[in-house]
């Protein structure tokens, strides 16, 4: 596969491409960008996911520079899988949008979801935690911008919290990885795990838990999810469905990455750790499914399940040290779970 048509490194760079174009060109012009562009993007997640499938995990190293220079792409099963899922439910959104807006999308909406597809799949591509840490940003803030498209008092308000909830998350996530440069002189994910190890600083265990903590928050897991059922349930439809079947699913693969990667070993040397996530997970399957059964309103009853659901996610990391079957069920419902409620966030269109 050349260079020039490496669908790793144009998977970010789609998005960019057309979401800029989207930006100048207009509201109607710009949805016919984003269904080109996001059916573009789908192609190369198939072809990334059949090299992975032939060759087995495949790296870029943006500009040919090495780590820790350089900017280290990776792409493996459970990268591949998430990129999959995330241009197949985009490009469904990306059409029922066109119905549901009558072909007035509120201002710089597609140039907002295309920035945002471009942070989920540099996310699932990234190998460093700065770079990380920078589509988590990307992420939050067009995720933000998205939420307080329907201009209402409500959804900004719901917005202005969202925004909080992404700064402090992300700013607990950059002070663990500036903790992490410190003691190793590295960001690269797969440098650190093979220095952080059993006698590790009390600093890095400061990291991880700092990073761990912004992550839930982003998750919105609970006690942490304060800020997931007014953007969810206040923002419009398609914007509904992109956050709730995509967006909380991003922070959650990178707290399973950080898990099975640079942290391996400080999980395995303290096991009762594991239990920590999946007892919160525990109690957010029943709080958010108690204020689903109580919500008033469709679009809170399905922004409760999500909080619910997200739970079911969590229970699998005292599994995980017993082999690939755990992986696997948390992928299977982490899918199962994006496309459910994608589709239950698209009613007919006014």
């Amino acid at each position: 596969m050349s260079a020039l048509f490496d669908p790793l490194a144009w998977l970010i760079l789609l998005p960019l491409i057309w979401g800029s174009l989207a930006f100048v060109a207009g509201e109607l012009r710009g949805q016919r960008l984003a269904l080109a562009g996001i059916s573009l993007q789908l192609i190369c997640a198939v072809l990334l996911a059949q090299a992975v499938g032939a060759q087995g995990p495949i790296e870029h190293l943006a500009g040919g520079w090495p780590e820790p220079l350089g900017i280290r792409l990776l792409a493996d099963g459970l990268s591949v899988v998430m990129l999959l899922l995330t241009q197949a439910v985009a490009l469904l959104l990306a059409i029922y949008a066109r119905s549901y807006f009558h072909g007035q999308p509120p201002p710089a909406f597609w140039p907002l979801t295309a920035f945002l597809l471009a942070g989920m799949n540099a996310l699932f591509l990234s190998a460093d935690l700065f770079n990380l840490y920078v589509t988590l940003e990307l992420v939050g803030l067009a995720a933000v911008g998205l939420v307080a498209a329907g201009a209402g008092a409500a959804q900004l308000a719901a917005a202005l919290r969202y925004l909080l909830a992404t700064l402090v998350g992300s700013g607990a996530y950059l002070f663990g990885v500036a903790l992490l440069y410190g003691s190793y002189g590295t960001v690269s994910a797969q440098l650190l795990g093979d220095l952080i190890t059993a006698s590790a600083p009390l600093a890095v265990w400061l990291a991880a838990g700092l990073m761990f903590c912004g992550l839930l928050l982003k998750t919105a897991l609970f006690p942490l999810h304060f800020w997931l059922p007014p953007a969810h349930g206040g923002a419009p439809a398609p914007v509904s469905a992109l956050l709730s079947a995509l967006v909380v699913k991003a922070s959650f693969y990178l707290f399973l990455r950080l898990w099975l990667g640079p942290f391996a070993a400080l999980s395995e040397i303290q096991p009762l750790l594991a239990h920590v996530p999946a007892l919160l997970g525990s109690i957010a399957i029943l709080w958010g499914s108690w204020q689903a059964i109580r919500a008033d309103r469709l679009k809170m009853l399905v922004a409760y399940s999500t909080v619910a659901q997200l739970g079911y996610l969590f229970l699998i990391f005292p599994l995980l040290g017993t082999g690939a079957l755990a992986l696997q069920a948390g992928v299977l419902q982490a899918s199962a779970h994006g496309l459910a409620k994608a589709a239950m966030l698209l009613p007919p269109a006014p």
